[in-house]
């Protein structure tokens, strides 16, 4: 059964993280775990879009300079495909190449951020994309 995005964000958005390092998506799924976030993990852009079409997560993060992910290719597919088009993308990754930033936003992505990322920064983006707070938000009680 397919999960429809509710009208007005969840008290727990749901986070769809794509990435071939299973350390890097454990990390920052534990993480957002404990920001309020619900997660799903997936390790390369062919399972990352089914389960994107599947469970449809308030958000995607996702990887796009792993060799062998489909990292851009993934996030066109989401873009082209009705199902999956409105779920906003977030990139978190190590490609620092000159025209990355560029890429994404044509791509259509919601944010662009570079590794290292700390949990608590992509916890607070993923909040303004997701158009949440929370009141324990571990990340702006630090500031």
């Amino acid at each position: 059964m397919e999960r429809r995005r509710p009208r007005h964000p969840p008290a727990r958005p749901l986070v769809l993280l794509a990435d071939s390092h299973a350390d890097t998506c454990e990390l920052y799924a534990s993480a957002l775990r404990s920001f309020g976030f619900e997660t799903t993990t997936v390790s390369d852009g062919a399972e990352a879009f089914a389960h994107a079409w599947h469970v449809h997560p308030d958000v995607i993060v996702t990887e796009v300079s792993v060799p062998g992910f489909r990292g851009w290719e993934f996030i066109r597919d989401v873009r082209r495909d009705p199902r999956t088009r409105d779920i906003p993308v977030v990139i978190v990754t190590s490609d620092a190449l000159p025209g990355a930033r560029e890429q994404a936003d044509r791509e259509g992505c919601s944010a662009f951020l570079l590794k290292p990322c700390l949990p608590e920064d992509l916890a607070v983006t993923l909040r303004e994309v997701v158009g949440t707070t929370q009141a324990h938000d571990h990340a702006s009680s630090s500031h």
